[in-house]
């Protein structure tokens, strides 16, 4: 999740853009531009026209932007939130994310949002009004006050757009966090809410779909194709809440303690990258090491570090450098429960979290160490259904049935009765 161009810090999370804005700036700048351009002959001068497309695509971003902090800003009232949150089109990847300890949290945090982009859709919109209501009659409108009437339309549209999208009751719009709060309420258990909200979304995702044949049918191809793959899309993003709710079941009760690794490595803080990556990235050691300086605890390096750093940079870079600072890494306690402390890993986008207080640290919570119990975990259930053999696509041996009595030989002296020698090998073998 921590991808994207970092932005600055507020409200104590972190902000970055998803790299996709690149194109999409670009997109809209140029779209607006072509569109203003158009009207040089009637005298709209073109330094003007672009000038008005790059200051709106900029504000479309900030309009996104505005909509993610106002859920990070009540999350932190709320003493939840990412470390991190990714402005994308439609929003930030903070959605089913924070984990609200209720449901009146969550309700908040998920209208917060929409809340911010309806006041601000209203400001703009009542701005452009102002304006065409007071130049509308002028015969010659000043290119700074058409710039600004332009501006604040796409504005007023765009944080349309923002409000009716994200209301849409699917994951991972911030509809799917309110159906979720509203039916946390009203069962008093989280997992039927989030089935609630999965089968909600996946209904929502159908009926967009359907919606989108008609179009197609009906009226033109393309719109009718966006919807249709929008509504796929809401399809496929729901059974990331089915996913979800498994695997939390899967390991309800478990304590951190239970997935805890003690075999990690220590690292000198000279050491390479390619030599970390080569020797301590093994199937024994796992994903995560401490780098120490003799017996001062300098910080954490794993995958998630070094898969930010070109390959060839490896032989010239050295642990220290790329490394999490000890004050940066999140902490958790062996009898935490193991849900939240995941849902802390992920959120920090490191490969670790340290256990324990202080400055001795005798284990971690590994994203490898954690998969392994969840494996077990799910071995065991499968065994205990007794559908491990067809999880695992291993035939399941079968004893012939013995033949009638009748029809069995005698044994002989040359041929004694019992199992042969390939059956006593096959038998040791099973």
């Amino acid at each position: 999740m921590n991808t994207g161009f970092p932005l600055g810090r507020l409200f104590g999370t972190e902000i970055r853009a998803h790299w996709t804005w690149i194109f999409l700036l670009a997109l809209v700048t140029v779209v607006f531009g072509e569109g203003l351009s158009a009207q040089t002959d009637q005298g709209f001068n073109a330094a003007w026209g672009w000038g008005t497309a790059i200051v709106s695509a900029v504000l479309v971003f900030g309009s996104v932007c505005a909509h993610e902090l106002a859920h990070v800003w009540v999350a932190r009232r709320n003493g939840v939130g990412a470390n991190v949150v990714v402005v994308q089109m439609l929003g930030g990847t903070y959605v089913m994310e924070t984990r609200p300890l209720t449901w009146g949290q969550e309700l908040k945090i998920a209208v917060a949002g929409p809340i911010v982009s309806i006041v601000l859709m209203t400001v703009f919109a009542v701005l452009a009004v102002a304006i065409q209501l007071g130049w509308g009659a002028a015969k010659d409108v000043p290119q700074s006050i058409a710039a600004a009437s332009f501006a604040l339309q796409v504005l007023a549209l765009f944080n349309f757009f923002l409000t009716v999208t994200n209301i849409i009751p699917g994951y991972p719009m911030d509809g799917a966090r309110i159906v979720h709060a509203v039916a946390w309420a009203r069962s008093g258990r989280e997992d039927v809410a989030t089935k609630t909200a999965s089968r909600v979304g996946r209904l929502c995702g159908l009926a967009i779909m359907a919606l989108g044949v008609s179009v197609v049918v009906l009226v033109d191809l393309l719109p009718g194709a966006a919807l249709v793959l929008a509504g796929w899309l809401l399809v496929g993003s729901s059974r990331i809440l089915d996913r979800r709710l498994m695997l939390q079941n899967l390991i309800a009760g478990a304590r951190v303690s239970d997935a805890a690794d003690s075999d990690f490595a220590r690292l000198p803080p000279q050491l390479t990258l390619d030599v970390f990556a080569g020797e301590y990235l093994g199937e024994k050691l796992g994903a995560a090491a401490l780098v120490e300086r003799g017996e001062e605890l300098l910080g954490l390096i794993g995958t998630m570090q070094i898969r930010k750093i070109a390959r060839r940079k490896w032989s010239a870079m050295r642990t220290e450098q790329a490394m999490v600072p000890l004050a940066s890494v999140p902490r958790t306690t062996g009898d935490a429960e193991l849900w939240q402390a995941l849902e802390t890993l992920e959120r920090s986008g490191l490969d670790a979290l340290l256990i324990g207080t202080g400055e001795h640290v005798s284990e971690l919570l590994t994203r490898r160490s954690a998969g392994r119990l969840i494996h077990e975990r799910a071995e065991q259930k499968a065994r205990d259904s007794g559908l491990l053999p067809q999880i695992l696509k291993l035939p399941v041996r079968r004893t012939p049935p013995a033949p009638p009595a009748s029809q069995t030989p005698p044994a002989t002296p040359e041929e004694p009765a019992g199992p042969s020698s390939d059956d006593t090998h096959d038998s040791s073998e099973s």
